[in-house]
């Protein structure tokens, strides 16, 4: 039994000793022994050690004449040359991972074989060093030795996911000197590279000359199949699988291929949302037998869910005998796509529940989910869960998350991921962008972020950190959306001036034209708002969304004070949708035409359109503001009976502001006493506008009390107060709610109007003397005041909200700014032509008055608007009836 036991093996170090002793006392080691001792090397530092030993011992460096010598075997051991052993030290050092180390041995192997420079080159790339492959193939060539049919591929795969064009076209022009122009598995590689670098036309020349040769394959085919789909270009893709499936057949070709095949074009058909070719791709897919897979399975359900067609992929994703991670992630963000996230979060919690992983695309599925539907809390809560999770958020995580904080205004949140980004390497902080879309979306869901969370200063900073040629529509739209919605509307329409100018001019698409829009709507800036419809009029890249920009055109019109041109722009949309008759309703309505509204408002339900809450919030709007009392009276009963809508308290409101405009205080106060839910700011504000026309104290006082237990006064409601005490001659109860809107920090803004003059736009200030016509404005408001005053015009002095004499009183009033604007439009507008004022606070009743007067004896029309309203004054009287 003794003689049966193991022999001792002596580890790989001491036999490393042992040979370098026996090297010492000058006795034979052979190059056998070292080879052997390489191919037992588990580090690369004892390959380090071996690798000295046989450089010592001078096996590397045989003379030259020898190196093509055949030596005859010894009789005890076989004969390794310096070139076998040399090759011997690369594989041990690729194997230990030392990809330096055996590049510096390959490069002294002379001849070297092609083979290890191959393994190099790919070890290179699968440790993801591109750039590296490319320079050891570099260095393969000047060593002298020439790439095969197997370098190549490997090399053109590196150009490719660099991507680098340059290097590429470089070794195509190597391919076509080394005669290997007729591989079919370097031309197949060629076709890939190219399309990865962005070179379809390339790619496309390539993939004709091999199908010229007819050396073409089926990987050949889903080689420029996949690239027309990468490249944007989904029905080129479509009709060459056509063409594949009728070619191809006849080829031999593998499962895998047809898979590759079926998974390459269903993303074309998803993008396209074409329904009959993913059917057949599906039938083809079951003829071939390749269904069954799971990666095949998976492009389906992608494909029928970007095609709205949940049940087919339910099928799809049914029918699937195995399932994995993607599986799941498809049908939660195919539900997500298609809008239906209640069945997206069922299914999130089921994964959760039965502990399948959940990827990136789940939770940004999810996250993304709960943003569009405005669930913006849940989705930074879904957010913080994916993090501890451990699961790493990609771009489109951020970019959602981003917008659930824009919808919240969360400022410390926003600024949290934006910080977040950059620490996980997110985001580049050089302006070094090199063409990643990725880092720009984010750019751009950042500017989006800082400019809805009122930050200008940072959505300013990333805006001017991107290059101009690097900054694409996107960039720009959501600066100018941001200024247009949250901003100054002039800093919009500077903006988008330097948008469309050259050199780097960007074209708007239609949701910069409906910012700009906004922005001239706010203005009043009916001339830029002229030209930006001429602007859209001759480009004709709108016509997909022309029933879009043209409900933005009608707002932008009525609230310029041209309601008949929104008209007329509504009446030549060949399709209007629900906003656009809602849009042609409020026009209507904020300039006092009721009737107008409510024609609107029947032919809309003629035009098969049902009536929704809104709807009707904007009929009573109408109502309430051109003293349509009972009419508005009995579409707010209809709600509820004739159409099954609830009245929310905006419909309230408005109900009791129109019973109240009318003088019908007791009925309006027994309204809100009557409401089903807890009266709102807007309708004790309702309710305190009246009680200023109808002189009602006492209800006035218990309305500013409602809105201070909710914290929802502001300087408008301290001045409608002060007003009704002022009419009542209550001078110590103004004194008073001075004093408190001082001791509270509530500071009354100053009243602005400003009106569009022949040059430019001219903003005045209540008694402002500083503008350089200030003498004549003056002079002609005092001509005028005096004429009025001949005509029967008694100044409204319980306007002037101090307690000074009748006289001083009535100086107060002119120096009002919206007389200002007027004599300054009666200088600078020709003859005939309507003056457009615009004011930022509610007009005031003696300005009223006097604009009544005036519009007898000028020849414009006057038109004014305030945050409630316009008025139109015109030959003595006024558009709003007495109803404002």
């Amino acid at each position: 039994m003794l003689l049966n036991l193991p022999k001792v093996v002596k580890p790989i170090g001491a036999r490393l000793l042992s040979g370098a002793r026996a090297a010492c006392l000058g006795v034979d080691v052979y190059p056998s022994d070292f080879a052997s001792l390489l191919k037992e090397c588990k580090s690369a530092n004892t390959v380090h050690q071996i690798h000295q030993q046989i450089i010592a011992s001078g096996l590397l460096s045989l003379p030259t004449p020898l190196l093509s010598v055949s030596l005859p075997a010894l009789p005890s051991e076989p004969f390794i040359s310096p070139r076998s052993l040399g090759t011997s030290v690369v594989a041990s050092y690729l194997a230990c991972g030392a990809t330096d180390y055996a590049l510096l041995v390959l490069e002294r192997v002379t001849p070297s074989p092609a083979v290890w420079w191959n393994l190099l080159v790919r070890e290179h790339i699968k440790q993801g060093r591109l750039d590296s492959a490319i320079n050891v193939s570099c260095r393969m060539l000047r060593a002298g030795t020439r790439p095969d049919h197997f370098t190549l591929p490997h090399v053109l795969k590196a150009c490719g996911e660099l991507p680098s064009y340059r290097c590429g076209s470089a070794f195509h022009g190597l391919i076509c000197c080394n005669g290997f122009e007729s591989n079919v598995f370097i031309c197949n590689a060629l076709v890939a590279m190219y399309s990865r670098c962005g070179s379809l036309e390339e790619a496309s020349m390539i993939f004709d000359e091999i199908t010229q040769r007819g050396i073409d394959d089926v990987i050949s085919w889903n080689s420029i199949v996949s690239a027309h789909v990468k490249g944007s270009n989904p029905w080129t893709a479509l009709d060459l699988f056509s063409k594949m499936t009728l070619i191809v057949h006849e080829k031999p070709t593998s499962e895998r291929s047809d898979i590759i095949s079926i998974v390459n074009i269903l993303p074309a058909c998803g993008s396209l949302k074409a329904v009959p070719q993913t059917k057949e791709v599906h039938g083809n897919a079951i003829r071939n037998g390749t269904f069954p897979d799971v990666f095949v399975g998976n492009a389906l359900i992608d494909a029928y869910a970007k095609c709205g067609l949940m049940e087919n992929a339910v099928n799809v994703f049914n029918m699937m005998e195995f399932k994995d991670v993607v599986s799941w992630n498809a049908m939660v963000a195919g539900y997500s796509q298609s809008g239906n996230f209640e069945a997206a979060f069922e299914l999130f919690k089921n994964m959760r529940k039965e502990n399948i992983p959940l990827g990136v695309i789940t939770w940004t599925a999810v996250i993304a989910g709960y943003a569009q539907r405005g669930c913006s809390h849940e989705a930074l809560n879904v957010f913080r869960q994916m993090i501890f999770s451990g699961s790493l958020p990609n771009c489109v995580t951020i970019i959602s998350v981003l917008s659930a904080c824009a919808s919240l205004g969360a400022f410390s949140q926003g600024m949290e991921i934006h910080a977040y980004s950059l620490k996980n390497c997110l985001l580049t902080l050089d302006n070094d962008f090199g063409g990643v879309d990725e880092d720009l979306m984010v750019y751009n869901a950042l500017i989006d972020m800082y400019s809805k969370c009122r930050s200008f200063k940072a959505a300013c900073s990333i805006f001017y950190d991107i290059p101009l040629e690097e900054r694409d529509v996107v960039t720009w739209t959501v600066m100018i959306g941001g200024y247009a919605q949250y901003g100054d509307s002039n800093d919009a329409l500077k903006l988008f001036m330097e948008m469309i100018s050259e050199p780097y001019g960007v074209a708007p698409n239609a949701y910069t034209i409906s910012c700009i829009l906004m922005a001239c709507a706010h203005l009043a800036a009916i001339r830029i708002g002229k030209q930006i419809h001429a602007y859209v009029l001759r480009h004709h890249r709108y016509e997909s969304s022309a029933y879009f920009v043209a409900n933005c055109l009608i707002d932008m019109y009525s609230k310029c004070g041209d309601v008949d041109t929104a008209r007329h722009v509504f009446d030549s949309m060949p399709q209007k949708s629900a906003i656009s008759w809602t849009s042609m309703m409020t026009g209507y309505g904020m300039h006092g035409r009721g009737s107008e509204a409510l024609d609107i408002f029947d032919k809309m339900q003629k035009a098969g359109f049902v009536p929704d809450d809104i709807t009707f919030l904007v009929v009573l709007y109408a109502c309430s503001h051109c003293g349509m009392v009972d009419q508005g009276l009995t579409y707010f009963d209809s709600m509820s009976a004739d159409y099954g809508l609830t009245p929310r308290a905006e419909h309230y409101a408005c109900a009791i502001d129109l019973l109240a405009r009318s003088g019908r205080l007791d009925k309006a106060w027994k309204t809100v006493q009557d409401m089903p839910m807890e009266p709102t700011a807007v309708v004790w504000v309702a309710l305190l506008s009246a009680c200023r026309v109808h002189s009602n104290v006492e209800l006035a006082e218990h309305a500013l009390n409602k809105l201070v237990e909710m914290n929802a006064e502001n300087d408008g409601s301290y001045t409608l107060i002060s007003n009704i005490y002022a009419t009542a001659g209550r001078w110590k109860d103004v004194a008073r709610i001075r004093h408190l809107m001082k001791k509270s920090g509530i500071k009354k803004r100053p009243g602005c109007s400003w009106v569009q003059g022949q040059k430019g736009t001219a903003s005045f200030f209540v008694g402002d003397r500083l503008h350089p016509l200030s003498p004549q404005i003056y002079a002609l408001l005092e001509s005028l005041i005096d004429r009025i005053k001949a005509m029967g015009y008694v100044p409204e002095t319980n306007f002037a909200l101090h307690d000074v004499d009748e006289e001083e009183k009535n100086n107060l009033l002119v120096e009002h700014s919206e007389k200002l604007a007027l004599a300054y439009g009666l200088l600078t507008t020709s003859p005939g032509c309507p003056i457009r004022i615009t004011k930022n606070l509610r007009v005031c009743g003696d300005c009223h008055s006097a604009f009544t007067y005036i519009s007898k004896i000028v020849d414009h029309e006057i038109i004014v608007r305030d945050p409630s309203r316009f008025h139109h004054f015109k030959n003595g009287s006024c558009s709003c009836g007495g109803y404002w």
